[in-house]
């Protein structure tokens, strides 16, 4: 028998026949790689949507949740073929719904020059209303650290000793914001015929566009949504393949500062249950001596 979570609820699928219209029965089919939400493609004859149903209680620390943030990406950028195509976006008897077009593809099967190329068309796409602000620089990215710390139980020595570390590098000044993902892990690039397409849109900012691109670099995001992390060389590329050479070394300056971050993102959801251990703790703070390492040469 088929899991009751992967069953979407009676009160959704009839919400949902108000907005999907059309003459076939429509097919429901879970979508499996959604972490924090739960998802099906509803086939209608040849057109075929997601359905999103949203769990408001799993945004974390780092990646909020909001539907309504993720329809308003999807309408603004689903015309420069950055986004899927929105539907629909509304409160059901279950949770917050968000329905767009599906696009046929795989997810994580985007080449990284390909996906440097598309973060930096939505970095340079116009800014979109209402979106929320995060601050930018190095103190801003120290104080995230330290606001995600304070909610952790454990204080492994190697953590902050490295902060203590970093807080030593020149400090990097803030930059201005422009449209981000906020959350370009692998799972949510989709590759296709026409190239490579972003889903997942629940958390954008205007920000500071390297914070893209330390998502993508981090070795506890890769571990956990590619199940291997990136090599010195692909991560490399991916740096090379972006078309901006003043932001790349200024994500170098703040590699540190962003890995050190991450780890301790790794480390709360090592203490919440949201991942199985604490690797990605160690992952990311190798990765900051690295960049430390570097920085200072």
């Amino acid at each position: 028998m088929p899991s009751s979570r992967l069953l979407p609820p009676l009160s959704l699928v009839t919400a949902v026949a108000t907005y999907l219209t059309g003459e076939a029965e429509p097919t429901w089919t879970p979508l499996l790689g959604g972490r924090t939400n739960r998802l099906w493609r509803v086939r209608q004859g040849a057109r075929a949507s997601v359905v999103k149903l949203y769990d408001p209680s799993s945004a974390t620390l780092l990646f909020p949740n909001d539907p309504e943030a993720e329809f308003a990406a999807l309408s603004h950028l689903a015309p420069r073929g950055l986004a899927p195509e929105p539907v629909a976006q509304f409160d059901s008897p279950e949770g917050p719904v968000v329905i767009y077009r599906y696009i046929p593809g795989r997810a994580q099967d985007a080449a990284l020059q390909d996906l440097a190329t598309l973060l930096s068309r939505v970095h340079r796409a116009d800014p979109m209303p209402r979106c929320r602000s995060l601050p930018s620089g190095s103190a801003a990215v120290i104080a995230q650290t330290d606001a995600i710390l304070a909610q952790c139980r454990g204080r492994p020595s190697p953590l902050h000793n490295l902060r203590r570390a970093v807080l030593a590098l020149p400090e990097i000044a803030s930059t201005r914001s422009r449209l981000i993902h906020g959350d370009p892990v692998a799972t949510n690039v989709v590759a296709t015929p026409t190239g490579p397409v972003l889903i997942d849109w629940q958390c954008p900012a205007m920000g500071d566009p390297c914070e893209d691109l330390a998502i993508v670099l981090s070795p506890s995001m890769q571990e956990s949504y590619r199940g291997e992390m990136l090599s010195e060389a692909e991560a490399a590329e991916f740096l090379t393949s972006y078309p901006d050479a003043a932001l790349i070394k200024r994500y170098q300056q703040l590699a540190p500062h962003y890995h050190l971050r991450m780890a301790a993102y790794a480390l709360w959801c090592a203490e919440t249950g949201r991942s199985p251990d604490d690797t990605g703790m160690w992952h990311d703070l190798r990765a900051a001596e690295s960049a430390l390492s570097s920085a200072q040469a």
